[in-house]
């Protein structure tokens, strides 16, 4: 997988495609070769650049990472962003079109949900300058921000138990979702079950969520 883009301009200058190279060098590394184990020297070399090069354009693997992680959740964010329209009737039935546009995604959102297991476990975002901090929450916020407004509607048209935090409810579900398929992607040998019946465990579980939503 690759992050293509990082910036919405059509005509990148020299400088933000070397960002994007060191960006692309280092999703590779980090998914193929870990966190710990990825250095910035390293990364420097994939890019094709000196060290010193790379302290230009970036401080620190956390802030690399952090960069990543905000690109591939804007990816989600996009398809969201165009799917949400097109969901129709009361909240419930725009809940179980809005899961089935994730379960039918779920091998294109793989790597995203790798690296955000990765990003989550290595980085703390008191490591990361304020702005950019900042940044990543307003992205975080509104990849959870679609699901909030469909649960919105859902307890107000009737569909949806009318007692739920639609903002807690909906972190719930997302941090839920992500863990599972985390391990499911990461870790299916070890369950001892083939990645097929794993796979179905994702689909199982927004089920449930589906039917504990249900008015």
């Amino acid at each position: 997988m690759r992050v293509d883009k990082l910036y919405n301009d059509e005509k990148l200058d020299k400088r933000d495609m070397t960002r994007n190279r060191i960006v692309n060098a280092s999703l590779e590394l980090f998914l193929n070769e870990g966190f710990r184990d990825t250095t910035m020297a390293r990364i420097a070399k994939e890019s094709g650049i000196s060290r010193k090069t790379l302290y230009e354009y970036f401080k620190s693997k956390e802030e690399i990472t952090t960069i990543i992680d905000m690109c591939l959740i804007r990816e989600y964010n996009r398809i969201m962003e165009e799917a949400m329209p097109k969901l129709c009737g009361n909240g419930y039935n725009k809940l179980k079109q809005y899961f089935s546009i994730i379960d039918n995604n779920i091998d294109n959102f793989k790597d995203t949900i790798m690296f955000t297991g990765i990003y989550d476990y290595n980085v703390k975002t008191n490591e990361i300058n304020s702005s950019l901090r900042d940044e990543f929450y307003d992205t975080i916020n509104q990849a959870t921000g679609y699901l909030t407004e469909i649960l919105k509607q859902g307890i107000e048209d009737g569909s949806m138990k009318d007692y739920i935090d639609p903002y807690l409810t909906a972190n719930t579900i997302g941090d839920s979702w992500l863990s599972l398929s985390q391990r499911v992607f990461r870790r299916h040998k070890s369950l001892d079950m083939s990645e097929e019946e794993c796979r179905k465990m994702i689909t199982l579980q927004l089920s449930l969520f589906l039917e504990g939503l249900k008015a």
